[in-house]
């Protein structure tokens, strides 16, 4: 099996493309190859054209919310993810040997781990951000580059890989940060089973339109998980809604969810069926807020 994820050995989600392949029994059973994407648009093509069997698409984080620019990509597409996957997210800061943080003038990663870094780039108001196409691949051009001015943010696999110095451990701003991955493959090779629900609609342009979108789900008594606003393309100011539902208390099938939900929109997409055997820490604390 062919197992796309965005940047090269050491990054994020080549380590949960590893986790995956641990905790599926189907993978453990096969010849697996991962392959290494610089962009996510390459590694969705490549699944819709059939040159990758599974995908590893980032989604959310639980400090910079929804991975738009990555999520949107499935809009449309034949796709559908079938799992999902967390990987807990701690940034080191690496330079080269002998390097100091003081005599820093660039830091190089993925944007999405740049801004997860936010209170470091406060306290150190000299050091400029510069965004790579994965933290990985970051700490690789840092190497390849020779400059001791030149760091990069990156998982610890990545440095070590690569063979750098760590210059500080946690730099990210929330220590308990994490990364949602979906597990996505061709909806030719995908089942359309569980009690997650992942949708994309477009609701009608008139008053109460998301609302009856939302009754259905009361009715039909579906928690909702996520609900998130995207823009229609080529549409100025239209927005569809990116909507996650936990249906393990819904009597009914989802095929009646489906028909009902049809009546309250102009379009709708599933984006995936799956039933999380693992959840983050914080749903799994919610009782401390009762």
């Amino acid at each position: 099996m062919k197992v796309g994820y965005l940047g090269i050995p050491g990054s994020y989600s080549e380590m949960t493309a590893l986790d995956y392949v641990d905790r599926s029994a189907k993978l453990r059973e096969s010849d697996n190859e991962l392959i290494g994407f610089n962009q996510f648009e390459k590694m969705i093509n490549d699944l819709v054209e059939g040159e990758l069997d599974y995908a590893v698409l980032p989604a959310e984080n639980s400090t910079t919310g929804l991975i738009s620019r990555a999520v949107d990509l499935l809009r449309g597409a034949p796709l559908m993810i079938i799992d999902d996957a967390y990987q807990p997210v701690s940034h080191t800061l690496w330079g080269l040997p002998g390097a100091k943080i003081e005599s820093l003038k660039q830091v190089y990663s993925h944007p999405e781990a740049l801004s997860q870094c936010d209170e470091f780039f406060e306290a150190h108001p000299y050091i400029e951000e510069r965004e790579y196409s994965s933290t990985a691949q970051a700490v690789k051009f840092i190497k390849e580059l020779g400059d001791p001015s030149n760091g990069a943010l990156a998982s610890r696999r990545a440095g070590e890989l690569i063979g750098l110095e760590p210059l500080m451990d946690d730099v990210q701003t929330e220590n308990n940060n994490a990364t949602r991955f979906y597990i996505i493959r061709h909806q030719d090779n995908a089942p359309k089973e569980g009690s997650r629900l992942i949708l994309h609609v477009q609701t009608k342009h008139e008053t109460g339109a998301l609302s009856k979108v939302l009754q259905v789900f009361d009715i039909l008594n579906c928690n909702l998980e996520l609900l998130t606003a995207r823009p229609i393309p080529g549409r100025a100011f239209a927005y569809g809604f990116i909507i996650e539902i936990d249906m393990g208390q819904m009597t009914e099938n989802v095929d009646l969810l489906l028909a009902m939900i049809r009546q309250v929109t102009i379009d709708h997409q599933v984006f995936g069926q799956f039933t999380p055997d693992h959840y983050p820490l914080s749903q799994k604390d919610d009782d401390i807020y009762d």
